[in-house]
């Protein structure tokens, strides 16, 4: 029998669906490859941050003379005449919370903040990236001296407590 390039013998059939098996797989393979790149696109497209900046402002506050960390101390941030943001030091006298770019006038910021059994401190940054910053307060003359007023500076500075929710929320 003689082969033609519309018939191929008999003794060349195995050949050409070994061929045309090749050509299947490497199509699916192809087709398989453009498609999962078209997925990986998307995924890394939902993964970008959000346009809105934050700053990371981590503070830690100091007694200047004795070193003691000072914990429970009362933070206020203010920008442009408004106050942004308020926060409470932890047991280490560390304080971390995160500022909005849209909430800071003129990359501005002013601290006020009291201390327990410490004079009242009050100073602006000017805040470009994340901010870490020691604190050094003094002792001294305040309305503040015991850990039991916290409520009561809470609210006569109009601080309302903020919520945390454990585990999921409905």
């Amino acid at each position: 029998m003689l082969a033609t390039p519309d018939c191929p013998a008999d003794n060349q059939a195995p050949q050409l669906a070994q061929f045309l098996y090749g050509n299947v797989v490497h199509n699916s393979m192809k087709n398989f490859s453009y498609i999962l790149f078209f997925l990986l696109c998307i995924q890394v497209n939902g993964q970008n941050p959000p346009d809105r900046k934050q700053f990371k402002v981590d503070l830690l506050t100091i007694e200047k003379k004795s070193k003691d960390t000072l914990a429970g101390s009362i933070i206020e941030i203010y920008s442009g005449g408004k106050r942004i943001e308020t926060d409470i030091t932890d047991f280490d006298g560390i304080s971390i919370f995160y500022l909005n770019e849209s909430d800071i006038v003129d990359k501005k910021i002013r601290l006020k903040i009291y201390g327990l059994k410490c004079k009242f401190y009050e100073s602006t940054f000017s805040i470009k990236e994340d901010l870490k910053k020691t604190i050094y307060l003094q002792y001294g003359q305040t309305e503040y001296n015991d850990p039991h007023q916290i409520h009561k500076m809470y609210e006569k500075l109009n601080i309302k407590p903020k919520e945390f929710h454990c585990g999921t929320i409905d």
